[in-house]
């Protein structure tokens, strides 16, 4: 198995876990909070359809950040950069993609006002995963590059 399929595996194995289920700890996070779901609900009527592509593109977008950070530490990129650069990729995906369907499903009627939280979100996200995530998924990689030389 190459290098670069390496990083996209390790990648999917790391990343789909434990990012799936802070998206769904995420979106519980109001009922938790109050005891009741209609804020879960209110938050699926506004970004119900963006939060499954949300989902949808996170998957692609762990490959593609996997096959590039791959070939960033082959090519000698330092840990920390490679991570930020894993992070920038999935979160600008999925957050591109959120916004989108955000506003299409809003017919345009006060959408801008929806897109303040992903774009909060963006870069908390990404400033989040460069440290905590990314980094341990760029470190997994590293230590198989390590392992082939």
């Amino acid at each position: 198995m190459s290098l670069r399929r390496k990083g996209i595996l390790s990648s999917y194995l790391i990343g789909t876990p434990l990012g799936l289920i802070t998206i769904f700890l995420f979106f519980s996070i109001p009922a938790m909070l109050t005891g009741e779901g209609l804020a879960t609900m209110s938050l699926f009527a506004v970004y119900g359809k963006a939060v499954v592509g949300l989902i949808i593109s996170f998957l692609i977008a762990l490959g593609l950040a996997g096959y590039s950070a791959a070939v960033d530490l082959e090519n000698q990129k330092t840990l920390l950069k490679s991570s930020f650069k894993f992070s920038l990729i999935v979160n600008s995906i999925i957050w591109s993609v959120f916004i989108l369907l955000t506003i299409l499903d809003n017919d345009g009627k006060n959408f801008w006002l929806y897109l303040i939280p992903p774009i909060i979100a963006f870069l908390v996200c990404t400033a989040i995963t460069t440290f905590t995530i990314g980094l341990l998924i760029c470190n997994s990689i590293k230590q198989k590059i390590n392992n082939l030389n």
